[in-house]
């Protein structure tokens, strides 16, 4: 299942079923890290294995414009793809929190602790790294393909991992951290890992926030999270549900019709909400779809 929506995304269900005459309620709750279930309020303890991605396409700005967000947006999408890369990520954190509080407090056993947790830190690096490298290398098959499918405009886009520890081995991010070992102590923190990586959005070989338009980033991302939809189904073998709330601001006229003929060749169950009255009733014109219309919070 793909939702996108505002700011902390999350998907509620909320039914009534009717069996032979027994009225039965499910409930649904998920977001990233969380899933509840209920029938007839009662928590279910067995659950159906399910993987849901949450996905937002107003993220635009912040994805072009903050290394830590575009570092934990990929992490975080990695990690749904690939359970390894989760706990790798999870274990090099903490060691790395470690680190740095062997740093902070310093002491006459700084130097012995540090090779200690530097061993683990760099096997945690070298691995990830690597599962950053080839995520990239299958999203980047998608990126442009999607992106002139939806948008009919001949560009190539592709995600760069900047990293100073690509396609390092282990013993050689050991021995860097050697190396660094005085200088981060006198700054009392880790200066350089992949906990600093990068991802650079190229469009057409350029860097998309310094030289593409609000418009063009927005279009880029939004083939990003198309392309990562791709990958999604191709990994689970099913294909997802779509929810988009209110593209209209973010798309114009052409733009969104070429977005509707694109889901149109792909089997996704599409959901698009709208409040905005104009672009409901060109939604109204999607071939074969279904309208539901909301007033005071229930369906009518």
């Amino acid at each position: 299942m793909i939702n996108i929506e505002g700011g902390n995304p999350e998907l509620i269900l909320q039914s009534v079923f009717e069996n032979n005459e027994e009225h039965l309620a499910y409930s649904l709750r998920m977001k990233e890290g969380l899933e509840e279930r209920f029938l007839n309020n009662i928590p279910e303890k067995k659950k159906t294995p399910a993987t849901s991605v949450f996905i937002n396409p107003f993220d635009s700005y912040n994805f072009h414009t903050s290394s830590t967000f575009r570092r934990q947006w990929m992490d975080s999408h990695i990690s749904l793809m690939d359970p390894e890369h989760r706990q790798v990520l999870a274990r090099f954190q903490k060691s790395m929190r470690f680190r740095n509080s062997i740093l902070g407090f310093g002491g006459k056993n700084a130097s012995s602790q540090l090779r200690a947790i530097d061993e683990q830190i760099s096997e945690y690096s070298a691995f990830i790294t690597q599962r950053r490298y080839e995520f990239l290398q299958e999203l980047n098959k998608h990126i442009t393909p999607t992106f002139r499918a939806i948008f009919a405009e001949e560009h190539s886009l592709q995600l760069d991992l900047d990293s100073l520890f690509l396609h390092w081995d282990q013993k050689r991010i050991y021995d860097f951290y050697r190396h660094q070992e005085v200088s981060d102590i006198k700054a009392e923190v880790t200066q350089v890992g992949i906990h600093r990586d990068d991802y650079i959005f190229n469009f057409d070989g350029l860097n998309a926030f310094e030289f593409c338009s609000l418009g063009q980033q927005k279009m880029g991302f939004l083939s990003l999270i198309f392309a990562y939809i791709e990958l999604f189904r191709y990994k689970f073998n099913s294909y997802p549900i779509v929810l988009i709330d209110d593209v209209s601001g973010e798309l114009d006229s052409q733009r969104w019709k070429n977005l509707i003929q694109y889901l149109e060749t792909k089997k996704f169950q599409v959901l698009i909400t709208t409040a905005n009255e104009n672009f409901g009733k060109e939604l109204g014109e999607i071939p074969n779809s279904k309208k539901f219309y909301i007033e005071q919070g229930k369906l009518v």
